[in-house]
């Protein structure tokens, strides 16, 4: 495949926080809980550094 698996999950969670962002009723520290981050912080580097966009930056920009 050419990808690690700990990039492959990483993409994954990102991918679903994508879709958890879209209902606005879900708190951003929810999203990372739901998709396996403890560190809401460090859910939003990482989200960051796939996306360009912080979570709150991209859930503005998709509404």
């Amino acid at each position: 495949m050419g990808i690690t698996f700990s990039d492959y999950l990483t993409a994954y969670r990102i991918e679903k926080a994508k879709e958890l962002l879209k209902d606005v009723k879900v708190k951003i520290y929810e999203v990372a809980e739901a998709v396996g981050y403890t560190d809401q912080h460090y859910f939003s580097k990482v989200f960051k550094k796939i996306t360009g966009f912080t979570p709150k930056e991209y859930r503005e920009k998709i509404l």
